[in-house]
């Protein structure tokens, strides 16, 4: 048996088709894991990484004094499954393979990955061969290539990845520890450190310094325009920009007509057509269409798995020979991009355009498989880029016809420059650069024409720019900090520990605290010096000019100089960062008693308090943890002086709140709208009353209202009292809600805020409405007839629980009247206590406790006092009775009849109706009971 292990399931699901041919693949689960199986083969997909780098045991307790964060430098490290199925299942399958294939991305990591596998098949299996596939996409062609052209695990390839595991693990886990202690730091708010992501964190402090710290200067510019024939010619002057005013204005002053032509200059301009795209690259295109970073490889990483694009993380910008780039263009032939295949064509370039990086792993980023825009949804347009990036790289250089105009005007000169597209090349299939053209008319040297105006502009020098992920990841690049697998992932990881925000990037208070300290006092962390260093030294082992060991030792020595630096400055770098942290969390001065307002968090909820508590109440709830934690950003709101707040959440992007007063007031309208007695003035008095919310008005003393806002106190009294009926609708919704979404999932175009806005629109304001709504109004909610008919079931279910509860019915016993079927105080009240008693194990005597207590909720007359002497003598008496068993008596038991008394009096025709019985029978039991 063959055995083939995947990087992930959906590469080993597609291998296995690939490979199978006209055989049928058989897809099952085994503990939970996706098998495919074809002829004598089997393909499991791992899940990245399903063993990882840690620590041995003892090294969990992070206030450990025998074990402080030092120790992690030399602590052991060893190998822990993180997926034991996956495990358990190749190991298993393993022992019984004659051959195994390992299938993972050509790349460090993969090979890795590989080698993880070949470790997990090797200690159950010693002897079977293992062999390395190897491919750049998973398309019918390269897998039948990699598959008939097996090569070796590099393991020098592998051991770099690994050398790369444990420095960062080391690195990482150490630092992280040492920082977040000292800043008094833990649970889910601790402070991250790390060799890459560091003086990536720092590069982005020091461009920020640069912002803060940048004078502007003023200078000036000139310009003027003229026409010829009725077309305009805007020329500027020649100097240029103006650094002293004095000479601007002579200029200005100085520019008068005739304005003369003294030079005519025609040219050509070659517009290249771009190069093949590599990672960085990719990454940097897909940014100009709207993809962050860590989306466009997610997306990337989707479209290589389904066979659509090759391998995306490569630094290769040039086509191999050995890549079929005719085939290329045959495949798309076959997709709407035909067109652009047969221009092309058409016009192909001699040779494809080059970049300056060349490997042997991959080859650039292209299209390798068909596509439409149905099937892949948001992803086609990174597929689409993709797709014109190759044809563009096939296609020839633009041209354009350029003009520069010399002219003068009484001593001053000024020059005018234009472009018109000639040739469009590859513009005409790759449209994410704007190609405009700005044609000047024809004008003959010694010309002369009229100024029709004339501008002197005063500006600022400006700062220098904020860093785009995409731009940030190229400077990464060339600094050599982090690899192009993992530079997308530090960014995220830095915008998810919110040491960074906005785009483009921007520190937080934490991030520059972090950063600021470590400066100070181990300033080898924040440059980029030391990643480099270690960054060779795994490329070096790659090649075998060094070894795994021999670097992670190397890596040690380093960190324990950090530590040297480190340690003796632990008290004045926690008080740094936790001065600076607590800065990031306060948002302003409360509304009223103006101390400071802070972002707290307790569990999932968070919220914004005062410091004031409990003399002040005064707080802002904000949404819970799963939507983002909340962070305070750079603005300031004009009116209330608050730092405007951003709900920052792994892998979304940032959630700008904005003033979280101005949030709550704005909320609170909609409330007010709901009071009858509220208006625009009223509303406006409340304000400036700093009554900011319908739960503050709802909890006022009316005389104290109407003495605040100048109203009469039956005026108040209304207001308070509609404030307190509009809260308890909207907590109504706010359970309703919830009940609807255990029932009623989401859907496209459908969602749960849709859904209660239907039934608003109904006047479906609580669980209660729900179970009396009739499944027609339900349904004009988007709801389907199923999920009507089981949402109204459930709610009458619940209320009937909650009717019952009130009524004093014991949880215990609730449960037992429900799964016998006895769901509302009616249907226990209209059932007698004999046959309540057998269908729910409860005592004859606590069931008519029970029903004593509905009936008189209901109104109704108390039932039957039957005690349970009385009660077990009467169940002897009619078993005694010929034919009559359990299920008979059961029958008779929901008649009422419960002893040989209450047979013998009993109408028949009631009693046949009642049990279920007929009266035939009903008579011969009577007769009996009688004898």
């Amino acid at each position: 048996m063959h055995l083939i292990i995947a990087e992930k399931n959906i590469a080993a699901n597609r291998i296995a088709q690939i490979l199978s041919g006209n055989e049928k693949v058989t897809a099952k689960k085994e503990g939970g894991v996706n098998v495919y199986s074809f002829g004598d083969k089997i393909s499991i997909g791992l899940r990245g990484h399903v063993v990882e780098v840690d620590f041995v045991e003892g090294y969990t307790n992070w206030r450990s004094q025998e074990r402080p964060p030092r120790s992690l430098i030399d602590a052991d490290t060893i190998k822990r499954p993180t997926e034991p199925a996956i495990v358990k299942l190749i190991q298993k399958i393993a022992k019984k393979a004659n051959r195994v294939t390992i299938a993972t991305d050509f790349d460090t990591e993969g090979e890795l990955i590989g080698k993880e596998a070949y470790e997990l098949v090797r200690a159950v299996n010693p002897k079977v061969p293992i062999d390395r596939a190897r491919f750049s996409a998973i398309t019918k062609d390269e897998i039948t290539r990699a598959f008939s052209e097996p090569a070796e695990i590099d393991f020098d390839l592998a051991a770099a990845g690994e050398a790369r595991q444990v420095v960062d693990l080391i690195w990482g886990a150490s630092l992280t520890r040492f920082i977040s202690l000292a800043a008094k730091r833990g649970g889910g708010n601790i402070l991250s450190v790390g060799r890459v992501q560091s003086p990536t964190l720092a590069m982005i402090v020091d461009r920020e310094r640069e912002i803060e710290s940048f004078i502007p200067e003023p200078y000036w510019e000139i310009s003027l325009t003229t026409e010829k024939d009725g077309e305009p010619i805007i020329a500027r002057h020649a100097e240029g920009r103006f650094t002293d005013k004095k000479l601007a204005d002579a200029a200005y002053a100085g520019t008068k007509d005739p304005l003369v032509i003294t030079e005519v200059k025609e040219g050509k301009r070659v517009d290249r057509a771009p190069t093949p795209f590599d990672t960085t690259q990719f990454i940097v295109a897909a940014a100009r269409i709207g993809y962050s970073a860590a989306n466009a490889m997610r997306v990337a990483e989707e479209l290589y798995m389904n066979g659509f694009i090759s391998y995306p993380r490569t630094d290769n910008t040039i086509y191999p020979p050995s890549l079929n780039l005719e085939a290329i263009l045959k495949t798309l032939e076959k997709t709407r991009f035909a067109s652009d295949v047969a221009w092309v064509r058409k016009n192909k370039r001699a040779k494809p355009t080059e970049g300056k990086k060349s490997s042997t792993d991959h080859p650039p980023i292209h299209p390798t498989g068909v596509a439409t825009e149905e099937q892949l949804g948001e992803n086609w347009k990174l597929y689409e880029l993709i797709v014109r990036r190759f044809l563009a790289t096939l296609s020839p250089d633009a041209q354009w016809a350029t003009m520069r105009i010399e002219m003068d005007a009484s001593g001053q000169s000024y020059i005018a420059t234009g472009s018109r597209l000639t040739e469009p090349g590859w513009r005409m299939v790759y449209p994410y650069s704007e190609a405009k053209d700005l044609v000047l008319p024809l004008v003959r040297k010694g010309e002369k024409l009229l100024i029709k105006d004339l501008n002197l502009e005063e500006k600022q020098t400006q700062p220098p720019p904020r860093y785009s992920q995409s731009k940030l990841i190229q400077v990464m690049e060339e600094l050599g900090l982090g690899t192009k697998s993992t530079r997308h992932e530090v960014i995220q990881k830095l915008i998810s520990r919110k040491y960074i925000e906005g785009n483009p990037l921007r520190p937080t208070l934490v991030g520059k605290a972090v950063t600021e300290s470590l400066e100070a006092h181990a300033s080898t962390i924040t440059r980029p010096d030391m990643t480099q260093k270690l960054e060779q030294a795994m490329e070096a082992i790659k090649v075998r000019n060094k070894t795994r060991d021999g670097v992670v030792d190397d890596s040690r020595k380093m960190l324990h100089q950090v530590f040297d630096e480190l340690e003796p400055n632990e008290a004045v770098i926690g008080q740094e960062i936790m001065g600076q942290t607590d800065e990031e969390l306060t948002i302003g001065p409360c509304p009223i008693c103006g101390k400071d307002l802070r972002i707290r968090r307790k569990g999932a909820s968070q919220f914004i308090g005062c410091n004031g508590y409990p003399d002040c109440t005064f707080n802002i709830s904000l949404p819970g943890t799963m939507w983002g934690s909340a962070v305070r950003t750079k603005k300031v709101c004009d009116i209330h002086n608050l730092f405007h707040v951003s709900l920052i959440a792994k892998g979304a992007r940032p959630w700008e709140m904005g003033c979280p007063l101005c949030q709550l007031i704005e909320q609170q309208k909609e409330h007010y709208a709901k009071i009858p007695s509220m208006t625009e003035a009223i509303q406006k008095k409340l304000l400036d009353a700093r009554i900011f919310s319908l739960y503050d008005l709802s909890k006022l003393e009316s005389g104290f209202l109407a003495k605040q806002i100048g109203i009469t106190k039956k005026l108040a009294d209304a207001l308070i009292h509609e404030a307190n009926d509009v809260l308890d609708l909207i907590r109504r919704r706010s359970e309703c809600k919830k009940f609807m979404k255990q029932f009623v999932p989401p859907k496209r175009g459908r969602s749960h805020t849709k859904v209660m806005n239907g039934f608003a629109e109904s006047g479906i304001n609580c669980i209660g409405d729900i179970a009396s709504a009739s499944l027609e109004s339900l349904k004009k909610t988007g709801l389907s007839e199923e999920e009507a008919k089981t949402l109204k079931e459930e709610a009458i279910a619940l209320v009937a629980k909650n009717q019952l509860k009130d009524i004093g019915i014991p949880a215990v016993s609730l449960k037992r009247y429900q799964e016998a079927g006895f769901l509302t105080p009616e249907d226990i009240a209209s059932a007698h206590p004999a046959y309540l008693a057998i269908k729910t194990g409860i005592s004859i005597e606590t069931v008519i406790r029970h029903a004593t207590l509905i009936a008189q909720a209901l109104g109704r007359p108390d039932p039957v006092k039957i005690s349970k002497k009385a009660f077990e003598a009467g169940r002897t008496e009619l078993l005694a009775l010929p034919g009559v068993g359990e299920s008979t008596l059961e029958h008779l038991y929901r008649a009422g009849i419960y002893d040989k008394k209450t047979l013998d009096t009993a109408d028949t025709a009631i009693a046949s109706k009642l049990s279920g019985l007929s009266k035939d029978h009903v008579k011969k039991l009577q007769a009996l009971a009688a004898a």
